[in-house]
């Protein structure tokens, strides 16, 4: 574990400082082009000095990088409290889109602007997805409490009719998924627990894909273990 300025630090510290807090926050931290990146847990001090900006107090967190699957990414935990030792409050506006926002402009600055096709090119492939992505971020924002959400022509919804229709196309995978059920033309019901059931299968996607050279390894120093004359 690492925090603002070491890269060792003492996980149960954190925790006893936990103790007394009313909650706390969890992000995972996942730039699409992670791997091009220099050093990410800079990049996850970069954010934090920003959220502490945004949000006016210091912050108190820790966060693990983990670099072993096809994503790298950092899971970042935040107190609860602020440098006042009140409840720390942040607005679900910030956490899905003005986090977001900040996090993609620390990524321009270090590798630049991503081209348009790309970034369309990566939402398409995101329709398929079994785990949490960024259109299932836009489908939850543009759902109500209930899960409801109308993607109608006529309906108030995203302003860019691109993204829209992959909304819809992702909805459609989420229905054959049953984490998602048609509520009329253009209209569906997001099942409460399909964030969930989402970043589940992300996580257990990325275990398989770790245990698989494990798995060559294994069979290959098995095969090797019988001599032959």
């Amino acid at each position: 574990m690492f925090d603002a300025g070491s890269d060792r630090v003492d996980d149960l510290a954190f925790a006893e400082r936990c103790k007394g807090d009313r909650h706390h926050f969890r992000f995972i931290v996942s730039p699409e082009d992670a791997a091009e990146m220099t050093d990410l847990r800079a990049f996850a001090r970069d954010l934090a000095i920003q959220m502490e900006a945004d949000l006016g107090t210091r912050l108190d967190w820790v966060a693990i990088d983990h670099w072993n699957t096809d994503n790298p990414h950092v899971h970042l935990l935040v107190r609860g409290a602020d440098q006042s030792g009140a409840d720390l409050v942040i607005s679900r506006e910030y956490i899905s889109r003005g986090l977001r926002s900040r996090a993609e402009d620390l990524v321009s600055i270090e590798l630049g602007p991503k081209p348009e096709h790309e970034i369309r090119n990566a939402l398409q492939k995101e329709i398929t997805a079994e785990r949490w992505n960024r259109l299932d971020v836009e489908i939850r924002i543009a759902a109500d409490e209930t899960g409801y959400i109308d993607l109608r022509p006529q309906a108030i919804g995203p302003a860019d009719p691109e993204i829209r229709r992959l909304m819809i196309g992702r909805l459609q995978h989420l229905e054959k998924m049953g984490l998602a059920t048609a509520a009329g033309p253009g209209q569906w019901m997001v099942g409460l627990e399909a964030e969930r059931t989402l970043r589940d299968l992300g996580i257990r996607g990325d275990m398989i894909k770790t245990m698989h050279p494990r798995l060559r390894c294994a069979r290959a120093g098995s095969g090797d273990s019988g001599l032959r004359d």
